[in-house]
């Protein structure tokens, strides 16, 4: 029987289809656009405080019908855009976990989340424009996150009446902590060029090369939550750091080469055929399996976008 899309969604984590993006471009040696922009999470919830006042000049949101390339959601001088892209992109982008050091929630932490958000039957592009007397602000980078995410969450409101709430549950976790070797990767050089590699979804950059039968897959400049929220798949279980690695740091992963017919096949998602615990102990890291509170984001009511 066919699998409708429907169903690889609910399959596929959110964020391990971020990801894929990179990969296929990474397959395809064409540059796909990606850049959601994951802030880094804070301990308090702060989202509505930024937001009171903050909201997007003009809004277009339009269903995307002649398919084309996949932009997951980036920032531009004047605004945010997205092409081609499910719905649910955006909602991980304007909100994103307060604890456990992700950058983005897991597919264990959204609740109620109608899978029309992720199909490919309802991809959208989507245009904002940031007003003139926030420009200045918007176009600091210290302070974008905080207004994207605001202004995202004002949109979600308005257009898609979304209405969320965090909520804690106790439930089984990974707590990733560092080895007793210590870590194997090293601190990035701030400014370093990557000549060949491809944006990451939240910063950074990722290549693959093949070596002696081997695909090495180079991660430059992320967070140990980017990691844990785009590299390390753990179904069923939330993964909590507790390295207290705070830096952003180069790393670099092995995997066996994927072969067809013996002939190199297309590149999968990186790591997509290594458990956790390996690419954990690849890198100097382990996870310990152990009981948690987990943060999670619960959809409360959603709509498809209103007209423009």
């Amino acid at each position: 029987m066919p699998i409708m899309a429907e169903q690889v969604a609910r399959r596929l984590s959110l964020n391990r289809m971020l990801l894929l993006g990179a990969a296929a471009a990474l397959a395809l040696a064409v540059p796909v656009a990606l850049g959601v922009v994951y802030a880094e999470s804070s301990q308090t919830d702060n989202a509505a405080a930024e937001g009171k006042d903050l909201k997007f000049s003009a809004v277009s949101i339009r269903q995307n019908k002649s398919s084309g390339p996949q932009i997951f959601g980036k920032s531009t001088p004047d605004g945010y855009e997205m092409r081609n892209m499910f719905l649910a992109a955006v909602i991980l982008t304007a909100y994103v976990p307060t604890t456990g050091g992700a950058r983005i929630y897991s597919d264990e932490q959204v609740v109620g989340l109608p899978h029309w958000l992720v199909s490919d039957d309802d991809r959208y592009d989507l245009d904002a424009k940031v007003d003139e007397a926030d420009l200045s602000d918007w176009q600091n980078p210290t302070k974008q996150p905080a207004m994207l995410r605001a202004m995202l969450q004002t949109m979600l409101a308005d257009r898609l009446k979304l209405k969320v709430h965090r909520s804690t549950k106790q439930a089984p976790v990974y707590a990733l902590v560092v080895g007793k070797r210590g870590p194997r990767f090293k601190e990035s050089v701030p400014g370093e060029s990557h000549p060949g590699a491809y944006p990451m979804p939240g910063g950074g950059m990722l290549s693959m090369e093949p070596k002696d039968g081997w695909v090495m897959t180079h991660y430059f400049d992320i967070s140990i939550g980017q990691l844990i929220s785009i590299v390390l798949p753990t179904p069923g279980r939330t993964v909590q750091d507790e390295t207290s690695l705070r830096g952003k740091y180069d790393m670099t992963i092995e995997r066996p080469a994927p072969t067809a017919n013996g002939t190199p096949a297309a590149a999968p998602a990186p790591n997509a055929d290594l458990s956790a615990a390996e690419i954990a102990d690849q890198l100097g890291l382990k996870l310990n399996p152990a009981e948690g509170s987990v943060e999670t984001l619960v959809i409360d009511h959603v709509e498809r976008p209103s007209p423009n």
